[in-house]
């Protein structure tokens, strides 16, 4: 039998990986490298087109050599990246008028507060919200309820079009070009010839109406937005073209591209509506598929598209919190710990937290709570609170928050969630995190074997188009469990999530005048 290989590269916030897999789903050779960006001033986050280029060709070749695999082997190229991180080029000279702008940049974030308050804006929601009392319509609900964020892609492009020298005027002949990470890779690979992205990525830019499964022509009309600089969407399992035999030694299809989130819930085979995923990485994510049916923002957590396969989309309701990782990696640089692997016993090694509290907003609260000018605190130190204690109610922390993202999703998502919880994602290897969060969420939690579920999810996408394996069935035989953690009975974790909450409010709105 003739064994298939998939090369699956996720740029994610903080890491570029370069996976292969076999036929089989397992891993035979990877690599992964520090994500370059920088950081001009204060609210800007930009990454080196340059340099993610570099760094992307690097994890790709490394993981070809690790794995052994000849390149000519490879039977697809799934990508799978960080969403709503974009630039924009000229399509002739294929220079770049300026850098990568973060997802998390916030440059954006007076104009759009600007646009929120102008009263044509909320005459739009208005009439938004009149239509939805006579239609019933999921589409006029969400209008009426929407807002712009600065995180928003829509937003940020505004920005640029208002304040880089030169791509107006280029603009109005129909040489620029726009594109989220995977669409630039994308026409980078094929050499200017395939300018293209799909749904998952597009739907977390505001370019995109859900409901129609088209580009959102209201808000872009709204905005001045032409569609002249925008690439063609097609489907999230489908043909991006052929990468140049240049860059890796063959001429190898690129077969997915998908947003990291939503490859992480198809890599953890959620296929049915209501299962849920979360991710324990940079930052946490809690999302829901919602089936065929897209939900309505609502306190922060928003719909997206997970995928589109065959013309056929599924939904998603996606909720996160900016903080997971990085709080454990601030512990080991404070040196409660050596090394973030550490601070699972060290949290064991005492029986609470001492009464201690911390409030994990580094980048600000997100959903529920939505204060992006929180800050993160520590409350009730004493003389006797000792590494162990702050380490201990850090770890809480994470889970203390993922517990809101859950309540939010029971009441959003219009969907009945599924009792097990799956997890994946760095941070996921702590096991005091996981049995925490199966007492305060009431459910099994249960740890992929593959805790990379977004290089995973972009492969499986890859290898359906590709032939690889023939349907999603065939996908979830293939698919491994490390451990389930068990609900254990309550031993206090409600009533510390009580006090935590009341931390919680010590820390809001600290970044006001």
């Amino acid at each position: 039998m003739e064994s298939h290989y998939i090369l699956s590269v996720d740029v994610g916030t903080t890491t570029i990986r370069g996976h292969v897999y076999n036929e089989k789903a397992e891993l035979v050779g990877e690599s992964i490298r520090k994500l370059d960006f920088i950081v001009p001033e204060r609210g800007y986050v930009e990454i080196v087109p340059d340099s993610l280029w570099a760094q992307f060709l690097t994890v790709g070749a490394e993981a070809l050599t690790n794995s052994k695999v000849p390149a000519s082997k490879i039977d697809a190229l799934g990508i799978s990246v960080q969403r709503a991180t974009f630039t924009t080029w000229n399509k002739h000279t294929m220079a770049h008028y300026h850098n990568f702008i973060s997802w998390n940049d916030t440059r954006s974030a007076q104009y759009t507060d600007s646009v929120n308050r102008a009263y044509t804006f909320r005459g739009l929601k208005g009439g938004a919200k009149i239509l939805k009392w006579i239609t019933g319509s999921r589409r006029y609900e969400a209008a009426s309820v929407f807002s712009f964020t600065a995180q928003l892609v829509i937003m940020r492009l505004c920005w640029v079009l208002d304040n880089i020298k030169g791509i107006r005027e280029d603009l109005a002949n129909g040489d620029v070009l726009f594109g989220t990470i995977e669409t630039w890779l994308v026409w980078k690979l094929t050499e200017g010839k395939v300018h293209a992205t799909d749904p998952s990525n597009l739907s977390a830019t505001g370019l995109y109406d859900l409901f129609i499964a088209n580009w959102n022509s209201i808000h872009m009309n709204y905005l001045g937005l032409p569609r002249s600089l925008l690439p063609e969407i097609r489907d999230t399992s489908g043909d991006f073209g052929i990468c140049s035999e240049e860059f890796f030694g063959a001429a190898i299809p690129i077969r997915a591209l998908v947003g990291d989130q939503q490859g992480a819930l198809f890599g953890q085979c959620c296929f049915d509506s209501g299962d849920v995923k979360l991710t324990l990485g940079t930052g946490a994510f809690m999302v829901v598929n919602t089936g065929k049916m897209p939900s309505v923002p609502a306190r922060g957590a928003y719909p997206l598209v997970a995928w589109r396969i065959k013309g056929e989309i599924c939904y998603a309701m996606e909720c996160n919190q900016s903080d997971c990782g990085t709080v454990v990696e601030w512990g080991a640089a404070m040196g409660y710990y050596r090394s973030p692997a550490e601070s699972e016993e060290l949290a064991k090694s005492v029986d609470s937290s001492g009464g201690v509290y911390f409030v994990p907003a580094f980048k600000g609260l997100l959903a529920p709570v939505n204060d992006l000018c929180a800050c993160a605190c520590l409350v009730g130190l004493t003389p006797k609170t000792r590494p162990a204690h702050v380490t201990r109610a850090m770890l809480e922390s994470i889970m203390f928050r993922c517990k809101q993202l859950y309540e939010l999703q029971k009441v959003v998502s219009r969907v009945k969630l599924n009792p097990t919880i799956r997890v994946n994602g760095g941070a996921s290897q702590n096991n005091f995190l996981l049995q925490l969060a199966a007492n305060l969420l009431k459910n099994p939690i249960e740890r992929a074997t593959n805790l990379d579920m977004s290089c995973l999810g972009a492969a499986f996408l890859a290898g359906l188009a590709a032939g690889v394996w023939k349907d999603k069935e065939e996908l979830k035989r293939l698919r491994k469990t490390d451990v389930t953690f068990q609900p254990q009975p309550i031993t206090g974790e409600d009533r510390e999530f009580e006090m935590w909450e009341r931390a919680l409010q010590r820390g809001a709105k600290w970044y006001t005048d």
